[in-house]
This record gives structure tokens, sequence and C-alpha cells, in this order.
């Protein structure tokens, strides 16, 4: 029976790495059941005892994985389905390349810093000074060491939505470090508990009301990031509502998963589509401002000339034909303006007050000119048009000035 070539260098490149890990002293645990992309598993040992801290490894062996070279490295190109299994993955994962020939072991970590979108696929650089050896021991533990926050989660916010016949709250929490749904339930669970008796009030009147008393209805909103606090992404929500509670003063009822003390958890099944599209859309901060600031002008300038017109036509030195035509002008020209508006995409998290009230600048600024559209000629008289306007102008200036203390802010 002949033997299997590219099953022989397989085991070549396994077998060759697992002693090259082990003269590191670290423990190697080949994966051999099944192929889903993880050929083994390399434990660290530090002073003699094993930490329980592991790294996973692709290895490739053979001539055909090192055709493709830059100056500093070795192109490595993969299966699809094999990154995003890695990026999920739990552990980190390093791809390795052994030469048979030199008998050495190239080594790289598969992340987002490494990793590089082709169009069609994706590579990474394997470079040739990243060899398994004594020299690259601390690096390649550091892979292994993961820092964590002394506290597993934060509250962000915490809003008292009570109101006559029920206390309520509801709470903004952010994750801290990466856990597991276990773990999630019970900070879930903690949470309810603190807040069944927190006697935290928005005013003295709900102060007065509930002094004293227990919660009804508790919301809890748990994001992984303040990015995607930001952007309202949460990985899941919770209701919890008291038994006491009446049922015609109890909220509509959440769906999800039941878990004890009659929490309700609904899991975000399109956050990861979701973060992945908003982190898409996000722009640097310089760009988001160089775009926004040109916007900006542009409405000052538009504004300035319907304020110019405005008092033309108060002097008498315009008539009401001329008026609703120049303003009619103004409108096709802004509205164009405020859409093009939302082709800025999405602000950094530092920028996001600031882009809010951009869009707060942009809206009233918009509401001078929706009365002299071809549909508000139709449905507002002339006096009603006029009191919008005026309004809207008073409300542009205080919201101009808003605009400016939030561009002073992220400076």
């Amino acid at each position: 029976m002949k033997a299997d070539a590219n099953s022989q260098i397989g085991r070549i490149g396994v077998t060759s790495t697992q002693l090259l890990f082990t003269k590191l002293g670290w423990i190697f645990r080949e994966q051999p059941i099944e192929d889903y992309g993880i050929d083994a598993h390399v434990e660290i040992v530090e002073n003699e005892q094993a930490t329980g801290k592991l790294i996973a490894l692709q290895i490739k062996s053979g001539d055909s994985w090192f055709k493709e070279k830059t100056e500093t490295g070795i192109i490595f190109r993969g299966e699809t389905k094999h990154l995003e299994y890695w990026q999920e993955h739990s552990l980190p994962v390093l791809v390795i390349l052994y030469n048979i020939k030199e008998e050495i072991a190239y080594w790289q970590i598969v992340n987002q810093e490494t990793v590089q979108n082709t169009g069609k696929g994706w590579k990474l650089i394997v470079p040739f000074e990243n060899k398994v050896e004594q020299n690259s021991k601390e690096a390649i533990q550091n892979f292994s060491r993961k820092l964590t926050a002394h506290n597993k989660y934060i509250i962000i916010s915490l809003s008292d939505k009570s109101h006559a016949v029920a206390k309520r709250y509801s709470a903004n929490i952010v994750l801290s470090r990466e856990l597991n749904k276990y773990e999630i339930y019970q900070i879930i669970k903690e949470v309810n508990a603190d807040l069944t008796t927190r006697q935290y009030y928005r005013n003295t009147t709900a102060k007065e009301h509930w002094k004293g008393k227990n919660t009804d209805v508790i919301w809890l909103f748990i994001y992984l990031s303040l990015d995607d606090l930001s952007r309202t992404n949460w990985i899941c929500r919770t209701q919890w509502i008291s038994e006491n509670l009446a049922p015609e003063f109890s909220p509509m009822r959440l769906e999800g998963e039941s878990i004890d003390g009659g929490i309700i958890v609904d899991w975000n099944e399109k956050y990861r589509d979701l973060s992945n599209l908003l982190t898409a859309s996000e722009v640097r901060k310089e760009d988001y401002l160089d775009s926004m600031l040109k916007i900006r002008d542009i409405v000052k300038n538009i504004v300035a000339g319907i304020k110019e017109v405005i008092n033309k036509y108060d002097s008498g030195k315009l008539d009401e034909l001329e008026y609703v035509s120049q303003m009619s002008n103004f409108e096709i020209e802004l509205t164009k303006v405020y859409h093009e508006s939302s082709n800025l995409g999405v602000p950094p998290i530092e920028c996001k007050d600031l882009g809010q009230q951009f869009q707060n600048f942009l809206a009233v600024a918009h509401n001078m000119v929706i009365p002299f559209s071809e549909r508000g000629l139709k449905i507002w008289e002339k006096t009603n048009r006029e009191f919008l306007l005026r309004q809207a102008v008073q409300d542009y200036q205080k919201e101009l000035l808003k605009l400016e203390f939030e561009l002073e802010k992220i400076h």
C-alpha cells in the first residue's frame, strides 16, 4: 500500500512542533480527533507548575506553505471558515508554519491586527523573526496572559421610571471582562437583588411617594463595551416584575429565557451583525469633524441668506411672491444638505454628544424652510408658515450655541 505523502508531511510538522514546544518546557497536547482548524493546545508552565493558560495551534508544514513571501515573512492564506472559527475561539490561536528542510517553526498570532482583508479572502504575514525558540518564549507566553478588571461589571446609569402605581428602575450595565452566559446570569441576579431595595428617586415627589418601598419592576440592559452602549447595541436585556404587582399595573411581558426569581433574559441574536455593521460605518474623529464642520458652515451660510430675505420682506423690500420664491429655493438647498449629512458615518464614541447635537442643529435649521416646501405651501397658510419660521429661527440660535459648546468639549 502506497503511503500518503501529504499525511506524512503533516505528521512531521505536528511532531516536530511538539518537540520545539516541549523544549520550551511547556505541555503540548495534540487534538487529533476532528479537524476543526486546531491541531494542538499548548499549556504554559511557570516555575515547573502547569498554569492552565492555553494557546491553540494550527500547524502547517511542507514547501507549498512557503512559496509566497515578502522581505519580512511568509504570506499565509487560509479558509474563511477557519478564520471565523479562530476569531471566535476562547483561546488565542497561533498559526505555525514548519519548514521541514530548515527544521524551523515560524509563528504568528491570529487577531484583528495581523489579519488583512484582501477583498476576495484574507491573509496574514508570518514574520521570519517569529521562531518557536527560547528568544520567542516570552512573546508567545504573553498571548496566554489576560489582564482583567477587578470588578466584573459597572452600572453606567440608573434611571427611575416609576409612576403612581409601580416603582420601576432601568439600568445600563457594561461588563468589565470576558464572561460566559452563566457568569452573566449571576450578575443579572446580583443587580436585580440590589435594585429591589434601592432608594434612588428622580425627584422629591417620587421620593415622598415610594420611600422605603421595594421595587416592582426592573429592566436591565447589558453591554459588552462603551461603544455598544453609545450605539444601544445590547448583548441582552432583562425584565423582572414583582409577583406582588397587580396584573393591571404590570408592563408588557418580555419574551425570552426565564431564569431564577422570575427574571426574563432576552438575548440579542443580531448583536454581532449589528456590531460589525456599525463598526464598518464608524469614522475617525478627524474625518468626522472635517465633514461635519463643512456642512455646519454651509448651513450657517444658508441661514444667513434666509435671515437677509426675512429682513427684506419685513422692511417691505420684497413682495409676498418673491419672498416665497426665495424661501422655496432655500428649502431645496437646505433639504439637499440635510440629506447629505446622513452620509457622515457613525461618529466615534468621543463625539457621540457632538453628533447628537449636530443632528439637532440640522433639524432646527431645516425646520425654517419646511413650511416653504411644496407640501408645506399646500398645508400651511401664511400666518402659520410665518409662526413656524420665526420660532425655528429662535431655536436655531440656541442649537448653534449648544453645538459650539459640544465642539469645545472634545478639543
